[in-house]
């Protein structure tokens, strides 16, 4: 296999304009745009290279203005407004006082916050009367702030006569949050106990928050997924909300200078997560809440061994978040640095085929030579197949003129699973998920690609057969 090289950090991150501005590349420079840029270079007449002098480093800007004086002072200030001024220097000698103009002030921006990006939505529950305006957005939440987020969810839901948690006082001023959120059923309180300063996860945050929404059947869909002949898929803890939070855009994609601060659905959600959360879950309208109810019932294609050991790996990384270059579920991957466990979208296709140990064993990778989402889509021409044809296991590519994208401008992939969805990495959806090719980014979709262990590709149509040339 040919060596690896792990991408480096940019700007942008895989995805598409269409899905969401955090995912676009359209300023990143391919291949094509540098070869036409040497091109262009070369055009020019002989000799005319040579007449351009070699690059010249900028000057460093002008010092800025003393601001004491000690050089003697060939002026007479103007006189004091004191009854005897000292004696005024002259050309020959010295001042006697250091003469100090009055600087101008220098005003230093404030540090930038990596949670600026929350205020917004903390200003807007603040303005309803259900958060604080100056809370700190950076630290981690606790059962209290997610019980007054579930009361922004449903502000005239009551409590009833429900008896307050012991631990909880009635001066509290998420009392009545509290006390709704256990009656109701929402949050539990063992033993009379609700442990109101105990910090909350993501995964039990966004599933309380679907299901206030009302969105159980779809999280009782994703929780029976499976194939047609009954089989069902192992997959992790808080699978279904997992999928469903970040299908409905409730998840947050920290951009790749701050993607050290990403964090898994099982650790602590921070304020500035959970208020997005809450802000954009009031906000939902009737198209988000029809694209949920597709997953009430999904039923995936029979699968053969090899495509549900690939599909499996994938399905075991769900729930993870985006991060640019990576390819495992912790910092430490065998291929180099990243900045957190997490994924981008090829580093899920090159772990479900060559890092998770099933695959791996199998050699179901073997075939898989370039680690971007680009080399994979070109790498392999036999093994393309028609996007109308692909089944489980298959690799689907994105790019910005669809069927015309050419090589060096294919910025997306997931990997198919039958019946029209797929589970893949985004940034625009914050991490891992299963999306509906049905609707996911469908002028983007520019070709699909079959591994050898999972057979022949069936006869592609014409269309695509003349986009295979290209």
């Amino acid at each position: 296999m040919l060596p690896f090289h792990r991408p480096g950090p940019r700007p942008f991150k895989d995805g598409h304009p269409a899905a969401d501005p955090a995912d676009n590349m359209s300023l990143r420079l391919t291949p094509r745009r540098v070869l036409t840029a040497v091109a262009g270079a070369m055009a020019v007449a002989p000799g005319a290279l040579a007449a351009v002098p070699a690059p010249r480093p900028t000057p460093p800007p002008a010092p800025a203005p003393a601001l004491t004086a000690t050089a003697p002072v060939t002026t007479t200030p103007a006189p004091a407004p004191v009854a005897a001024p000292a004696p005024a220097p002259t050309a020959t000698s010295p001042a006697t006082t250091p003469v100090t103009p009055d600087a101008p002030a220098v005003h230093r921006a404030p540090p930038r916050s990596p949670f600026a990006w929350a205020a917004p939505a903390r200003a807007a529950l603040a303005r309803d009367g259900l958060w604080d305006a100056a809370d700190d957005l950076g630290r981690d939440a606790t059962r209290r702030d997610l019980a007054r987020a579930l009361h922004a969810l449903a502000p005239r839901a009551t409590g009833g006569s429900a008896p307050l948690p012991t631990d909880v006082a009635a001066q509290d001023p998420a009392a009545g949050a509290i006390s709704v959120a256990v009656a109701r059923r929402w949050m539990q309180a063992p033993g009379g106990a609700f442990a109101p300063d105990a910090p909350v996860s993501a995964r039990t945050a966004q599933t309380t928050v679907l299901r206030v929404l009302g969105l159980r059947p779809s999280l009782a869909g994703l929780a029976r997924i499976g194939t047609a002949d009954g089989a069902r898929f192992a997959t992790p803890p808080g699978f279904p909300a997992a999928v469903l939070a970040r299908e409905l855009r409730l998840r947050h994609n920290y951009p790749a200078a701050d993607e050290a601060l990403e964090r898994p659905d099982a650790a602590p959600i921070r304020v500035a997560d959970l208020v997005a959360m809450t802000d954009r879950a009031r906000s939902l309208d009737l198209f988000a809440r029809s694209a949920a109810a597709r997953y009430r019932s999904i039923r995936l294609p029979v699968m053969s061994d090899a495509q549900r050991t690939v599909v499996q790996a994938a399905f075991t990384q769900v729930g993870m978040p985006y991060i640019w270059g990576g390819d495992w579920p912790t910092g430490s991957s065998p291929w180099g640095y990243q900045a957190q466990g997490g994924f981008d979208c090829s580093g899920l296709v090159w772990m479900a085929f060559k890092g998770d140990q099933r695959s791996a064993a199998a050699g179901l990778g073997d075939d898989l030579v370039g680690r971007t989402a680009d080399a994979m889509a070109f790498e392999a021409p036999r093994e393309r197949v028609a996007l109308s044809a692909v089944a489980p296991g298959d690799l689907v590519f994105f790019g910005d003129r669809g069927m015309r994208t050419a090589r060096g401008d294919i910025s997306h992939v997931g990997m198919a699973l039958g019946g029209r969805w797929m589970v893949h990495s985004s940034g625009s959806r914050a991490g891992v998920t299963i999306s509906s090719l049905a609707t996911y980014w469908t002028t983007g979709q520019a070709r699909a690609r079959r591994p050898a262990p999972f057979g022949t590709p069936p006869q592609m149509t014409s269309a695509e057969r003349r986009g295979l040339r290209r």
